[in-house]
């Protein structure tokens, strides 16, 4: 068999495909606490403990835990924030007690 006919047996290629693919894929708006670990890069556990200490708000759908993808991204958001607001406030008190010790 040549090279040709095994590449046809394989099905039509990308492109000879009659619609474009999409250029960017946009991830689903409710997540399971699987799905929502994976997006965080974090554990189930760790998901699991947002959840109960209701940092990240959930519902049930049908018998699964839903999270929103927004919801998520907000809960990165404040994260980021108390970080930065942290390290600021550590730099203006080591330039407070620099100068209170010149």
């Amino acid at each position: 068999m040549s090279l040709k006919a095994k590449q046809a047996s394989l099905g039509p290629s990308v492109e000879n495909s009659p619609s474009p693919l999409p250029l960017y894929v946009v991830p689903p708006r409710l997540m399971r606490i699987q799905d929502a670990a994976k997006y965080l890069s974090a554990t189930t556990w760790q998901i699991e403990t947002l959840l109960r200490e209701n940092t990240i708000p959930s519902f049930v759908l049908g018998k699964r835990r839903a999270i929103d993808r927004l919801e998520l991204d907000r809960y990165v958001e404040r994260r980021n924030a108390e970080a930065k607001a942290a390290v600021s406030d550590t730099a203006t008190r080591e330039s407070t007690l620099a100068v209170s010790s010149n």
